[in-house]
């Protein structure tokens, strides 16, 4: 199951919900993460073996590319669309549970 690390732009109320779906999460603020640059974000979320969930897709677009061309590795990126909240948990709770990594990935959901 993919573990998240939610950035600061996600609404930490997503938190709470998936940990009663039983996933493992965890956020920028419970951290002391917040106003870090995304690139530290990314790489933070490495040190916890969990993929970085953000809003920012322009930013971590241009920051997964980066980090290809270079070689980085990082525990995968997953752009959120804003929805309505239990839809946006309904579908980070689908997509950990039917995934075990996604180490240098990008996906939109």
């Amino acid at each position: 199951m993919v573990r998240l690390y939610l950035d600061e732009d996600v609404n930490v109320l997503l938190a709470s919900l998936l940990r009663a779906r039983n996933i493992r999460v965890s956020t920028t603020l419970e951290h002391n993460m917040l106003g870090k640059s995304d690139r530290e974000q990314l790489f933070f979320a490495k040190s916890l073996d969990a993929a970085i969930v953000t809003h920012n897709r322009s930013d971590f677009e241009r920051l997964f590319h980066q980090c290809i061309e270079s070689g980085a590795s990082f525990s995968g990126i997953i752009v959120l669309i804003r929805r309505d909240v239990r839809e946006m948990v309904r579908r980070l709770s689908r997509f950990c549970l039917s995934h075990e990594s996604i180490e240098n990935q990008l996906w939109y959901i």
